[in-house]
């Protein structure tokens, strides 16, 4: 039975209504715990050995981005027609996604962003500029986007807003007297989506980026990479988490030694620069646009030349090289989908080109579990590792290594 221990004088005052956290009032060692016995729960059918969980270096404020937005104020009791509701800025309620709430704090954003979200807000109150109704498709505010370099201290601050004027000097006067950024931006968005995205940015100060780096271990060495970091980039929200994930991947690839690597679903290419230097080759094969983008330019910034990028669906690609005959049969391949998991398509092309070795990055372990029972007809497990990028929430990564039989 889990006991939880609360440790008060640590919780976040939203803890328990706001859906950020779900664990702060446990203490971190019992969540690793916790952790742990998921993930063997979940490989027990196909692993008999250990999953232990390492911890993230930095539990508290260790997040490098969040997204607070803008919305239309939610009653008990229905208001009266003609009634105009209040802006809050925050997050949804806990298992109710329909219910915004005023934030005052977050414990795991970037330290700092309380002094900023009350600024914001005396803001938009002094001024009567109101959130966007996506059900009215009325208002001005839509969404808060902060992100933060870890390693550098580099700031970014981006307020989304529909189309209209907006006095980008005062707002600029109220972010940076309260959270100094090095990349102040307006976005303009006039989708009807609840998302956090920009048909248009303007840089109000500053730069249109912030910079950042990730120390990566390496068998008593550190690999340095260094990234240019735009509003919408893709980068793991736990910068000093992701470099012990990382380091582990690299010395997965020091371990199997292949030719060359394709890194499947791969983001802006952090994983595919991780792991360089190890190959003759790499090929990073991801489906979004502007991460390929941002992985070209930090593939520049960081001096590497031998990442091909690939815009592309997974599966598309797959049955390309198969119809192709360009599959590389001396190259492993690391997996990084989404919470989805793998296209079906894309699983099983994968066992049809059937590469020697795989690393299954999963962000989603309860799909992994489910993929491993059709992998493990032609592969065997031979690690299973978890690391806790996502402190006082139920999220774990798994990290699964696969051999041919």
């Amino acid at each position: 039975m889990q006991v939880i221990l609360p440790i008060a004088e640590y919780l976040c005052r939203h803890f328990g209504e706001c859906g950020g956290c779900q664990a702060q009032d446990v203490p971190y060692p019992q969540q690793l715990l916790v952790k742990e016995q998921l993930l063997r729960g979940l490989l027990a059918p196909f692993w008999a050995g250990a999953v232990e969980v390492t911890p993230s270096p930095q539990i508290w404020h260790y997040r490098n981005k969040v997204d607070p937005s803008f919305a239309p104020k939610r009653y008990d009791a229905a208001p009266p027609p003609g009634f105009v509701r209040e802006t809050v800025l925050g997050f949804k309620r806990s298992g109710r996604w329909f219910w915004p709430m005023d934030i005052e704090t977050c414990l795991i954003g970037p330290e700092g962003l309380d002094r900023l979200l009350t600024a914001v807000r005396a803001w938009h109150r002094r001024l009567g500029v109101r959130a966007y109704d996506t059900k009215l498709h009325e208002g001005f505010l839509r969404t808060l986007l902060v992100r933060e370099g870890k390693r550098t201290g580099e700031r970014m601050v981006v307020l989304i807003t529909t189309r209209g004027a907006l006095d980008t000097e005062a707002f600029a006067e109220t972010a940076q007297g309260a959270f100094p950024a090095a990349s102040l931006q307006r976005g303009i968005f006039e989708g009807r989506a609840e998302v956090t995205a920009a048909d248009e940015l303007e840089v109000i100060q500053g730069t249109s980026y912030i910079r950042e780096q990730l120390h990566i271990p390496d068998a008593g060495a550190t690999r340095i990479l260094q990234f240019q970091i735009s509003p919408f980039s893709f980068f793991q929200t736990n910068t000093l988490a992701t470099e012990h994930l990382y380091g582990h991947i690299r010395a997965w690839v020091r371990q199997v030694r292949p030719r060359a690597l394709y890194d499947l679903y791969g983001g802006a290419g952090g994983i595919a620069f991780a792991c360089s230097d190890l190959v003759e080759r790499m090929w990073s094969v991801e489906s979004v646009a502007s991460a390929t983008a941002d992985g070209l330019v930090n593939a520049r910034l960081n001096d590497i030349e031998n990442v091909s990028f690939h815009t592309e669906k997974v599966e598309s690609y797959l049955r390309e090289c198969i119809e192709g005959n360009t599959w590389q049969p001396e190259a492993a391949v690391i997996l990084d989908p989404s919470r989805a998991g793998l296209h079906p398509k894309a699983l099983r092309r994968l066992i049809e080109v059937l590469p020697e070795y795989m690393l299954y990055v999963s962000c989603n372990p309860k799909i992994l579990a489910q993929e491993l029972s059709l992998l493990l007809d032609a592969y065997e497990i031979t690690q299973a590792q978890g690391f806790d990028l996502f402190p006082h929430t139920r999220h774990v990564e798994l990290v699964v290594g696969l051999r041919r039989r």
